[in-house]
């Protein structure tokens, strides 16, 4: 049969010959172990110039935004407010009746048995704390690079819910890249604009340790009598809760007696954050995965990588609320007991060992803090 002109493999002429010295081959190999980007500089990203966004702002109804820096006034008035009518409730005597029947604390079953905390948990509560920092500092870097958030299967102008950078412009080549912004070094990890995948680095990996912890957390938990701490066991933890709220509130604080149990309010606000908001980051994480959602589409036709980021992100707005709660009500209510109990596990209010013990912990955040991001712009 006729190959249509077309030459057999014999009669092709044979190969030139190669130009390529050995010593061409050694220069060629030489440019390669050249380490271009060893340090981020002035080029790292294309050279991208430092852009920054605006004030967060959510999306009320179909085009009003609302500046939430306006919540910090509004917060101070209203919280004025409601300790000034808790106060007015106090002195009423059904009220009165209501927090001398629930005083605040609901004491589980075997709760007296298992009082105190092993020293698990003080190490637990630290690693949990450190590995946190770069977590949440590399998850605001991501955020940063596309600073809005939908509640809608795709990324459209004008239908995002949630931002901290200006409208879309109408330009029809706008780009994330051009959407993104600048973080100061001590906020982002890093703050640098467009640094995504270094701040994917750090979030993915210790994300893993993370997981780590928390699985080890979940064990030690719940072969241990400690989950009696975190998970209520009684309905009467809600009046009880409520109760606890109105006696804050007023500044007539109640009488806890955390060796044994904590009140209700505190095991309502551990119960969502171990057993509800650290599970939804992890589920919510996976969601965000392209792999994921191409693989598993009866799924992300829901449950969408939009969906999944909105809901990482408020996830991120829990976890920054209950930390500065925490922390504020750990140092008002009796410091020297609190740092006792979780790093000494001795129901000790004078002792200062457990303050010395929280002084180092914190002094080594606080270095991780202040080193993490230098760190990364030397080796990126």
């Amino acid at each position: 049969m006729a190959n249509s002109g077309r030459p057999t493999p014999d009669e092709l002429p044979p190969p030139a010959a190669s130009t390529i010295t050995p010593k061409a081959l050694a220069g060629f190999r030489h440019e390669l172990d050249q380490r271009k980007y060893d340090a981020v500089d002035g080029s790292w990203a294309g050279s991208v110039p430092a852009q920054y966004g605006v004030a967060p702002r959510v999306r009320i109804g179909r085009s009003k935004w609302f500046n939430l820096l306006w919540l910090l006034p509004i917060g101070f008035v209203l919280l004025i407010v409601f300790i000034a009518v808790a106060k007015g409730l106090r002195d009423i005597p059904t009220v009165a009746q209501f927090t001398e029947t629930y005083p605040g604390t609901v004491v589980p079953n075997g709760a007296e048995e298992n009082a105190g905390f092993p020293t698990w948990v003080g190490w637990q509560h630290f690693f949990n704390m450190l590995l946190m920092i770069p977590i949440i500092r590399s998850g605001v870097t991501i955020i940063a690079d596309h600073p809005r958030f939908y509640w809608t299967r795709h990324s459209t102008p004008g239908k995002d819910w949630f931002r901290v950078q200006k409208p879309v412009p109408t330009d029809p080549l706008w780009t994330a890249k051009q959407d993104s912004i600048t973080l100061p070094d001590s906020i982002g990890l890093p703050g640098r604009r467009h640094s995504i995948g270094l701040a994917r680095w750090w979030h993915l990996g210790v994300n893993t340790l993370w997981l780590l912890n928390g699985i080890i957390f979940y064990i030690l938990v719940f072969t241990t009598g400690h989950w009696l701490r975190l998970i209520p066991t009684s309905w009467d933890v809600f009046p009880n809760a409520i109760s606890v709220m109105i006696q804050y509130l007023s500044l007539d604080w109640p009488t806890d007696n955390a060796w044994v149990a904590y009140n209700s309010l505190q095991v309502l606000a551990y119960f969502v954050t171990v057993f509800i908001a650290a599970p939804l980051a992890f589920i919510t994480g996976l969601g965000m995965s392209p792999a994921l959602s191409t693989k598993f589409r009866w799924i992300s036709r829901i449950f969408s990588i939009q969906v999944a980021r909105s809901l990482h992100f408020l996830v991120l707005i829990w976890f920054l609320l209950f930390i500065v709660m925490h922390v504020t009500l750990v140092v008002a209510t009796d410091a020297l007991h609190n740092f006792n109990m979780m790093y000494t596990n001795t129901n000790d209010d004078h002792s200062w060992n457990g303050f010395w013990i929280f002084a180092v912990s914190l002094a080594v955040m606080i270095v991780l803090w202040v080193a993490v991001t230098p760190f990364t712009y030397r080796h990126p």
